[in-house]
């Protein structure tokens, strides 16, 4: 892919719960029934669920498309709140 992690377009297409497109992968980190992992332009985000799979990953544009019972989608948050880290 070509251009830097931030210019690399990122969305995320939801339908029903059921199927899915996200936009800007760069990499697929896992893929299992109960969730699929991958890191975008925008940081790492996880997709989890049931009876999850991978339809279609296209490298090149860095177009995933899956489907299966989604039941929340999370990015990495990076660091903690302060707060957060002081009182564990």
């Amino acid at each position: 892919m070509n251009g830097t992690q931030s210019e690399i377009k990122h969305g995320i297409t939801l339908n029903s719960r059921r199927d899915g497109t996200v936009e800007g992968v760069s990499k697929v980190v896992s893929a299992y029934p109960d969730a699929i992992n991958i890191v975008t332009s925008k940081g790492a985000l996880c997709i989890s669920g049931k009876e999850l799979k991978i339809l279609k990953y296209d490298v090149d544009s860095g177009k995933l498309v899956f489907e299966g019972e989604v039941a929340a989608i999370k990015y990495d948050g990076g660091k903690k709140p302060l707060l957060k880290r002081i009182f564990k």
